[in-house]
This record gives structure tokens, C-alpha cells and sequence, in this order.
């Protein structure tokens, strides 16, 4: 597997280093996100809380553990 940088301008990749490729091969390209896209803390937080990703840890079946688990307790 090789990977390397390159820039798309809209019609085609230009790649940042020469390569040497001589067969067809499958690719995975990747588009970075600009600067500035980048998603907050506090956005994040609030996908988390509003979201359904974590209720399933109200279900008291996913309650597996006690304090009798405990090697320590603080």
C-alpha cells in the first residue's frame, strides 16, 4: 500500500511527488476537509447527548458489573 499527498483541482488530481506506477491499480482517495471545518467540543457534546448512540446504557441488562467487581474501591 502507498500513499501519498496530491491536490484535486476540480478536473483531476495532481499528485505533490513523483510516482512510480506502471499497472493499473485501485485506489482510496480521501477528501481532507478545509481548515475551519472542523467540528466544535461543544458540538460534539451536544451529537452525543441528543443522539442515540449511548442509550442502549439505560437498559439495565448492559448493567453487567457490581462493586463487588471492584479490585479497589477509592
Amino acid at each position: 500500500m502507498l500513499s501519498v499527498k496530491a491536490i484535486y483541482d476540480g478536473k483531476e488530481l495532481k499528485f505533490m511527488e513523483k510516482i512510480k506506477i506502471d499497472s493499473p491499480h485501485a485506489v482510496i482517495v480521501t477528501f481532507l476537509d478545509e481548515p475551519g471545518d472542523d467540528i466544535t467540543s461543544e458540538a460534539m457534546q451536544h451529537i452525543a447527548m441528543e443522539g442515540e448512540a449511548f442509550t442502549f446504557l439505560q437498559n439495565p441488562e448492559e448493567d453487567i458489573y457490581s462493586d463487588n467487581d471492584l479490585k479497589v474501591k477509592y
